[in-house]
């Protein structure tokens, strides 16, 4: 699945950033939204387009064309779902009383629109594009019990998916996707208005980033949003602070030859790594399609002992370090 060119040395050339600790952007936090939610309208539709545009003369061609047609048929199973449920008020301050997040699956159950949402991206994803494996777990898929899909959802959102559940696994993710990004849009933005996000973990569901933006403005640095596995909700955050650790000690950077507009930072505390995307760099970045993209970079820093906690859609390809 991943290149063999990714494999290549890690540049230490002039056009690439230096990986010394301590950079002098150290702490800057940038004047923007603390926290942004995702638009339906756009958010699945954007990500395609994105992974289609990327996918021609990738070494990773197929793959990419792949989750692009996932990514479409969860953007046609957005379309007149179940009303589902919403915390109110007293539920999104109960959850900020105890430091949880108002839809963390753990905290906040789910409906069964997600399953709505799986049966929708089952029959309308591009078969054509399926490999022999994917056909078979969409099958299997297709004649599970409702009970064996909460069961397999319950495995997904706990981190304790068998490999032989993978492909399963991943039509699954990505109906949760559906489910839980519309719940995100859905709420109401004047909750988080004011809110300081102080750690890695989404501040609306409270999973992992998938990777993070920096962008021109708020600071003369720019400033730095991670972006949501689960629920495509973003949130400001620290630069050149450990997305795992939260610590600011011994953070450095590596990136492939050629990528001035991504970096891994690395952090020698814990040894976690999260991947920064420049937008002043390649304005068409899309956080999930450009992270797929670049599997190649999470192998090097892999292979240097760091990890993290891996895309959705790469289950049973890359895991974490000592899973």
């Amino acid at each position: 699945m991943v290149p063999p060119g990714s494999r290549q040395a890690l540049s230490d050339g002039p056009n690439n950033p230096s990986t010394g600790f301590g950079e002098n952007i150290l702490g800057e936090a940038a004047e923007s939204d603390p926290v942004r939610l995702p638009d339906l309208a756009t958010v699945f539709s954007r990500r395609a387009s994105r992974l289609q545009a990327l996918a021609p003369g990738h070494e990773l061609e197929g793959f990419l064309r792949l989750i692009a047609a996932l990514v479409t048929a969860q953007h046609a199973a957005l379309a007149n779902l179940p009303p589902g449920v919403l915390p109110g008020a007293s539920e999104i301050a109960k959850a900020q009383l105890v430091h949880r997040a108002p839809l963390d699956p753990s905290f906040w159950r789910r409906d069964e629109s997600w399953r709505v949402a799986l049966s929708r991206i089952l029959e309308t994803i591009d078969v054509d594009v399926l490999p022999e494996p994917a056909r078979e777990a969409r099958a299997a898929l297709g004649r599970a019990s409702p009970a064996d899909l909460e069961a397999l959802a319950d495995r997904y959102l706990g981190g304790n998916v068998a490999a032989g559940e993978a492909a399963q696994a991943i039509f699954v993710a990505a109906a949760l996707q559906v489910a839980w990004t519309r719940m995100a849009a859905l709420l109401d933005s004047a909750d988080f208005a004011t809110r300081e996000v102080d750690g890695g973990q989404c501040p609306v569901c409270g999973s992992p980033p998938v990777s993070g933006l920096i962008s021109p403005g708020g600071t003369k640095f720019g400033h730095r949003h991670l972006h949501c596995s689960l629920c495509a909700a973003s949130w400001r955050y620290v630069r050149v602070r450990c997305v795992h650790c939260g610590s600011t000690d011994k953070v450095s950077f590596r990136n492939l030859a050629g990528t001035s507009y991504l970096r891994a930072e690395c952090c020698e505390v814990c040894h976690g790594y999260s991947k920064v995307f420049y937008l002043d760099n390649a304005r068409m970045l899309e956080p999930l399609a450009d992270d797929l993209a670049s599997l190649g970079l999470d192998v090097l820093v892999g292979e240097e002992g760091f990890s993290r906690v891996p895309n959705p859609f790469v289950l049973g390809v890359m895991e974490p370090s000592g899973s």
